[in-house]
Parts: C-alpha cells; sequence; structure tokens
C-alpha cells in the first residue's frame, strides 16, 4: 500500500481497487460500494492493527495476541548491551542507510558466529582484531549477545587515510558489542558506529538488508561525520569489514543444497547440552537459536 521510504500520511489509499483507511486503519472510503454484497459496512473492514512497544526509541510490533511483554521477549540480559548500542538513552539521529539485497536464504544470512571472523575478514587479520578478548552469550534461547575487547591496530600502514579506524567517542576496550534478535536484527556498535541492521525475506533465495547508521544528538559534527565514514566503510555492504560477507553469502547458499552434513564444532563440548555462555571464536553460540527454531518448527530433534 505504501511504497514510499519514508514520510507521513493522514490516510492510506490501497491502489489496487482505491480502498481508503484512516491513519488509525478505518476504512473510510471506497468507490461504488452501493453495489457491494448485501449487508456491506465499511466499519467491518479495518485493517488489523499490530500491539506495538518500544525500548529506547527502537519500536516493535506483533500481529499476535499471544507474544509476551516486550521486556519479557528481549530478556533482561539483553537489555545492558542494546542500551549501549541505542547510545545509552537512545536520543540518535539517523545519518543515512544502505540497501542491498544478498542471493542467501536467510536462515544462512542470520546463522553469525564468532569463530568465522578472523578466517573470512581479512580486515580482521590486517588490523590484528581476531586476538581481542570477550565472549558470547544468550540472554533467551532466541537470541545472541557479542561483546568484544578492541585495541588500537597496530599496522594501518596499508591504509591511505587512517581515521576510519580511530576511537573518538569510546573506550578502545568496551569496542564491539552486538546484539541479534531472533530472527533477523542484528545491531552493532564497533568502534564509534552504531548500526541497526533490518533484514526480510525477499523469498527463499533473497534476503534484503537495511543498514541504518546514526549519531547520538549529543555528538558534534566532527563526531557525527566520522560515525558515518566508519559506518559506510567498514560495516556497509561493501565495507572494509564486512564485504567478505556479501560474497560468501551466495557460495553458502549454494553449498547448503548439496549433499553432506552441516555441523557446528567449535566450541561444541555436548552434543545434547546447550550451554549460554560462549567464547568469543565460538561457533556454538548459534546452536540455542536454532534448538528454539527446532521447537517452532514442530521439528522432531534426534534420539541421543
Amino acid at each position: 500500500m505504501v511504497t514510499a521510504p519514508r514520510g507521513n500520511k493522514t490516510e492510506f489509499e490501497c491502489p489496487y481497487h482505491r480502498w481508503l483507511f484512516s491513519k488509525e486503519g478505518k476504512l473510510i472510503g471506497c468507490p461504488n460500494s452501493d453495489e457491494y454484497s448485501p449487508g456491506f459496512k465499511k466499519e467491518d473492514y479495518p485493517i488489523p492493527q499490530p500491539r506495538t512497544d518500544s525500548y529506547l526509541g527502537l519500536i516493535f510490533c506483533t500481529f499476535s495476541a499471544e507474544s509476551t511483554s516486550l521486556l519479557d521477549w528481549l530478556g533482561e540480559d539483553t537489555l545492558a548491551p542494546l542500551s549501549t548500542i541505542l547510545g545509552k538513552d537512545g536520543r540518535l539521529k539517523l545519518l543515512g542507510y544502505q540497501k542491498v539485497r544478498y542471493n542467501v536464504n536467510w536462515k544462512a544470512y542470520c546463522d553469525n558466529d564468532g569463530f568465522h571472523a578472523p578466517l573470512l575478514h581479512r580486515a580482521f587479520k590486517m588490523l590484528n582484531w581476531q586476538g581481542g578478548k570477550g565472549r558470547q552469550y544468550t540472554p533467551t534461547e532466541r537470541h545472541l549477545v557479542f561483546e568484544s575487547k578492541l585495541s588500537e591496530a597496530p599496522n594501518t600502514s596499508f591504509l591511505n587515510d587512517y581515521s576510519i579506524l580511530e576511537f573518538k567517542g569510546v573506550d578502545p576496550s568496551e569496542g564491539s558489542c552486538i546484539v541479534q534478535l531472533y530472527p533477523m536484527f542484528v545491531s552493532t556498535k564497533h568502534l564509534d558506529m552504531l548500526n541497526l541492521r533490518f533484514a526480510f525475506a525477499s523469498g527463499p533465495n533473497t534476503t534484503e538488508v537495511h543498514y541504518a547508521y546514526f549519531t547520538h544528538l549529543d555528538d558534534d559534527p566532527e563526531l557525527a561525520n566520522h560515525r558515518l565514514r566508519q559506518s559506510s566503510n567498514l560495516l556497509g555492504p561493501t565495507g572494509l569489514i564486512s564485504m567478505e560477507d556479501a560474497s560468501i553469502f551466495h557460495r553458502i547458499h549454494i553449498g547448503a543444497q548439496t549433499p553432506g552434513t552441516v555441523e557446528f564444532q567449535k566450541g561444541v563440548t555436548d552434543f545434547y547440552k546447550l550451554n549460554d555462555q560462549f567464547k568469543q571464536n565460538d561457533e556454538s553460540g548459534n546452536l540455542p537459536r536454532w534448538e528454539y527454531y527446532r521447537k517452532v518448527m514442530g521439528f522432531e530433534r534426534g534420539e541421543e
């Protein structure tokens, strides 16, 4: 019904049969309604309204009447790291966004882990970030949190402009925090970047991701510009760090459809017991969310 990426409206019109709805979702106009079926009443055709709630300005919505409250769904241990990414108080300003479509099923896009980072990403190795200390944990069976310490890059001679790697607004020891909310939302504070990624499954073979970049309202113009340059040049779709992700997604998608067995290995200590704490570079942090997915889908679990 609405195709514009942003804006405000007081009424919404369906382009197919020109039904007109108010901003509250009430049907207020429809052409030739005197020729509709017997007993037709506009009040019987409102747009279903979602339940909404927000945390530090981040808006959540659901059409389920049975889902729990937002704070219960997030989990208490998710709030602190999510608050860090949202600038502690949610007083953020949108700097810009980029959109990209990956030729990959949404489940492979979301299958994030700490194991691949120094192995796939050349930038991490060049910047000597793969040795950083940190941890992963699952605050609930759905979500996953990464907290990592970063240090100043020891060798930046390969860059013409080192400023995109500088720490300007944060303590380097608190350099990286990622909150991945089930199933497809990823939020990141890496160096000085404040980055929210909204992903949508466009089909079984395509995932669309919107990278949104923010600055804090208290930032001066220099810091705001610094955040923007870091965001697009490091974690954007073709950034210094994440361009390898774009190239590998489709290869993973193809490989997942070939004969063979996919198993998590790094950090797996028990084949039938799920942990909630993991090392920074483990891949086993994904297991709890896949166990949750199995339950939601009603798949049977294999015998021990």
